[in-house]
């Protein structure tokens, strides 16, 4: 009863011994993902009980043609995380906060096999083909300029919001404010989609009026023409001071015709 016992157990040596063949072995995968986002790099061990002695995640730079250890490179630097600590066959690769140059081909390399991974990153553009916006807002109120990138889910690696007052040099409002006129005023509208640049300026007033630009790089930007009217509040105060008349139904005096009996409204001053 012994023999076959200790056989099994020198089988199951030979097997946590066997090291890892990656699965779909010199494959090419595609994934895409946003700049700004993260995206998961797949690399498993075929056999999920195989242990894995050395490992390499390389991208592949075209302009050096040569292959880089990503570990070893300063631009991924707090940006990656591996998940083989918590399951040792999973040798995947997650980059996070991506940026354009992120994109290319991968390779996730054992002592025995490799498999790549071509990475696409789609960025913030902008839709320059639409003529500038002009909008219309009130004392006192909140207006939303428009800007987006073409891919919502896409983050820009910069954006800048300035404004140019009539006759007068343009200031940078968002991310910095260079004028303390436009303090705690200004805000964007991304909570949802990061690509989603438009900005929200509250409380206008005249000097609010002039030449937006939405930027998103020195090539790449939107203008917008923003009118401060105050005919709102002129229309509130109209109806404020000119109140109509009360009317009370009753009177002290009948009107008969053709038999039918009117009350003649009383107005009260």
């Amino acid at each position: 009863m012994r023999f076959p016992f200790c056989f099994c157990l020198f089988l199951s040596m030979l097997h946590f011994t066997d090291g890892c063949h990656v699965l779909g072995h010199s494959e090419f995968k595609e994934v895409t993902g946003y700049t700004g986002g993260s995206v998961l790099l797949p690399c498993s061990c075929s056999d999920p009980l195989s242990t894995v002695e050395t490992f390499n995640w390389n991208h592949y730079y075209k302009r050096e043609d040569q292959w880089t250890e990503v570990f070893q490179d300063k631009k991924y630097k707090n940006r990656l995380k591996l998940f083989n600590q918590s399951s040792p066959a999973n040798l995947s690769l997650l980059i996070s906060d991506l940026r354009k140059e992120d994109e290319g081909d991968y390779n996730c390399y054992t002592s025995q096999t490799y498999t790549y991974v071509r990475v696409t990153i789609k960025g913030c553009d902008l839709d320059q083909n639409k003529p500038a916006a002009e909008i219309t807002g009130y004392s006192g109120e909140s207006v939303v300029l428009p800007c987006s990138c073409t891919e919502l889910q896409a983050k820009p690696e910069q954006l800048t919001w300035t404004f140019t007052a009539p006759n007068k040099n343009s200031e940078e409002i968002y991310p910095h404010e260079q004028s303390e006129r436009v303090t705690g005023r200004v805000r964007l509208l991304n909570e949802i989609s990061p690509g989603n640049l438009s900005l929200q300026i509250s409380n206008l007033t005249k000097e609010d009026q002039g030449e937006y630009r939405c930027s998103v790089s020195s090539q790449q930007h939107i203008n917008i023409r923003l009118c401060v009217q105050e005919e709102l509040y002129f229309q509130l105060i109209c109806l404020l001071t000119h109140k109509p008349a009360k009317h009370r139904e009753e009177s002290t005096t009948t009107q008969h015709t053709g038999g039918i009996t009117r009350k003649q409204p009383q107005i009260l001053h």
